[in-house]
């Protein structure tokens, strides 16, 4: 379902980007701006005898809520 940033709710949980780690959730929405935060997973971009190293992390990053930019809605849960 598609959504505009206002129709966005705690919790939500968006498609953001192409690639592997493309879903965010919505952490925070106050002052006109939406706070979403995600996880990723980066690898080495060089090889050793145990492979690659990886590294796991969290990104959390700041938007505007834009009325014209939807986003694609794929859970949403209810709070208490």
């Amino acid at each position: 379902m598609e959504i505009t940033g206002q129709e966005l709710r705690l919790a939500d949980v968006v498609d953001l980007f192409d690639g592997p780690y493309r879903t965010a959730t919505v952490k925070q929405i106050r002052d006109g701006e939406v706070t979403f935060f995600r996880p990723y997973v980066a690898s080495s971009d060089f090889e050793y005898t145990g492979g690659v190293i990886c590294t796991i992390g969290i990104e959390e990053f700041k938007c505007l809520i834009n009325t014209s930019h939807t986003y694609k809605l794929l859970q949403r849960k209810e709070l208490k």
